[in-house]
């Protein structure tokens, strides 16, 4: 009865960290240790929909985008987009366009929005286009 009070009480010392640090070896420090994280998350749901609001229009074009560890998703330009939104830094109301980019002036609602995390970031982005033609002159990533 002793050794067992004496093994209990010398286990629950050493996995309280009193008796100093123990060694894992083998197959149970790999599913112990966390995978080591290279690159903090991106992936973004774009969609552009007819409208004033993304709350009252009904999205008619959607795609994804992942810009970490390689460009991809469903977009159709994905190493364009995710090079324009590294230049912006993950900013989309600071991405440039061409403004030399002639466009008519119907007005016909766009409402593009932009979801997801950008590097760990957090985005809900959302922006109204006076057309398609200007929305586009912005740049790729909402080309599509």
């Amino acid at each position: 009865m002793r050794t067992l009070v004496r093994r209990a009480i010398v286990c629950g010392l050493a996995t309280a960290g009193v008796l100093g640090p123990m060694t894992v070896t083998g197959a149970a420090a790999k599913a112990a240790a966390p995978e080591p994280r290279l690159y903090a998350p991106t992936a973004l749901v774009l969609t552009v929909a007819q409208g004033e609001t993304a709350a009252t229009a009904v999205p008619t074009r959607a795609v994804t985008l992942t810009c970490n560890p390689t460009a991809g998703g469903t977009h159709p330009a994905p190493q364009q987009a995710c090079a324009e939104l590294r230049a912006a830094d993950g900013k989309f109301d600071k991405l440039g366009g061409d403004e030399t980019r002639p466009c008519i002036k119907i007005y016909d609602p766009v409402v593009v929005t932009a979801q997801g995390t950008w590097e760990g970031r957090r985005v809900n982005f959302e922006q109204k286009y006076a057309n398609s033609c200007i929305m586009q002159a912005e740049g790729s990533v909402f080309s599509f």
